[in-house]
């Protein structure tokens, strides 16, 4: 049993857990999981199956390791890429790309056919026109500065709803879901009963809530599991984490993580037409309790509160159904308010330390945001803010909560001339 096998077996069975090894971990194994067919576990994983016209990549890895891809596919085969299938235009998983396209430029040899859904393009369009704030917000959720790339190497094959792309004998049969994207796709290969989720499934709750990104597609995304778990397939390859092996597991896996889906968002769905305002549908509305503890569906990733929020926003728009949140005042003009009301801002900072002390921090934090915004050159208050958010981030198991709150930590802590530990669990 290979590494990868190996480690599977480990997940399915609970040895190893999400919390210990995040999906987004680029161990670099990688394996023959099916005849020709070699799956990487990278940052973003991809997959490339050996023909008799070539190799055929599905995803291509990210922008920013894109040579070493190219080197791990070399210690597999030689052989000339034939085709890149994208499963959706997320920058992990189709800007790996252009180091391969590079490679067959300097060797004389053909680009290989690139094949994606037709929305591909109009992401990669939005990519460029926004390159400035996907920085920022990617610089955000993992903690690092981060650039965003600028030159794509865009699809010569679209399709709309499904195509099956025939190379060397061997038929990719591409399907288009909105899921995580409205341009996602997945793949089966009959012939090697071996499907390619793509994002579909990341061994984690679904990434169908993001806060800073652009819209997901809960129930869509409910129906592309459920068509997948009636291809017989015995090797599933996720977009992260790794692979799952043997039919009955796959089918339990993607119906599972389609329940999932489904039960937020007939919640979310019922709740708004009995007229809740989204406050409350987010204090209701949860996973089923049987579902939140599978291996593959811990909430490390996204959240599911964040999933009834986009929910909402889908299906109902930006109003939350709170009168005053219509036309607002100015954060600012808000918290001075309160801040007068309070006797000052320094009274709404000894209020968030009580709260945090008592181990409110939703509640402490409000409070020290509203300090913050009524004093904005507060360096003690910065100083508190630091403090609360960092204890925030660390006690978040979720990617993207754990960013944003490490985010307005560090924020603070510039502000108030401090220094923020490496690890917030040690302010």
């Amino acid at each position: 049993m290979g590494i990868v096998r190996e480690q599977a077996e480990k997940f399915w069975n609970g040895e190893i857990t999400v919390l210990d090894q995040h999906p987004l971990t680029p161990t670099g194994d990688s394996e023959e999981v099916a005849a020709g067919v070699m799956f990487y576990r990278w940052f973003a994983n991809f997959t490339a199956v050996r023909t008799d016209e070539g190799i055929v990549l599905i995803d291509t890895g990210a922008w920013f390791n894109q040579d070493e891809t190219v080197r791990m596919v070399r210690r597999f085969a030689p052989d000339r890429i034939n085709t890149a299938i994208y499963t959706h235009g997320h920058v992990d998983h189709a800007l790996g790309m252009a180091a391969f396209a590079a490679e067959g430029q300097k060797n004389h040899v053909a680009r290989a056919r690139v094949v994606g859904h037709r929305a591909v393009a109009a992401r990669f369009d939005r990519y460029k026109r926004t390159s400035g704030y996907n920085g920022l917000i990617n610089g955000r959720q993992f903690g690092a500065a981060a650039a965003w790339p600028s030159d794509y190497v865009y699809p010569d094959t679209y399709f709309d709803d499904r195509l099956t792309v025939t190379a060397g004998g061997v038929k990719f049969e591409c399907h288009h879901g909105r899921g995580e994207t409205d341009d996602a796709s997945w793949v089966y290969i009959a012939q090697r009963k071996t499907l390619c989720t793509g994002d579909f499934i990341i061994w984690a709750a679904p990434n169908a809530g993001n806060p800073q990104k652009a819209p997901r597609y809960a129930r869509e995304w409910a129906e592309a599991l459920r068509a997948m778990a009636k291809t017989g397939a015995e090797v599933l390859l996720p977009g992260h984490g790794v692979p799952v092996f043997g039919a009955v597991r796959i089918r339990q896996m993607l119906n599972e993580t389609a329940e999932y889906l489904q039960s937020l968002y007939d919640q979310t769905v019922a709740l708004m037409n009995a007229g809740a305002a989204l406050d409350e549908i987010v204090a209701q509305a949860a996973p089923p309790a049987r579902l939140a503890d599978r291996p593959y569906l811990r909430a490390v990733y996204d959240e599911p509160q964040f999933i009834v929020r986009n929910i909402w926003r889908l299906e109902g728009g930006w109003y939350d159904g709170r009168p005053a949140h219509l036309k607002p005042a100015p954060p600012a003009a808000r918290a001075r308010e309160i801040a007068t009301l309070a006797g000052g801002a320094d009274k709404l900072v000894a209020r968030a330390r009580e709260r945090f002390a008592a181990g409110e921090l939703a509640l402490a934090a409000h409070l020290i945001d509203w300090a913050v915004d009524a004093a904005p050159d507060d360096r003690a208050a910065h100083a508190v803010r630091a403090e609360i958010y960092a204890a925030r981030a660390a006690e978040a198991r979720a990617t993207m909560t754990h960013g944003i709150f490490r985010a307005a930590a560090a924020e603070s802590a510039v502000k108030a001339g401090i220094e923020l530990p490496a690890d917030p669990r040690k302010f």
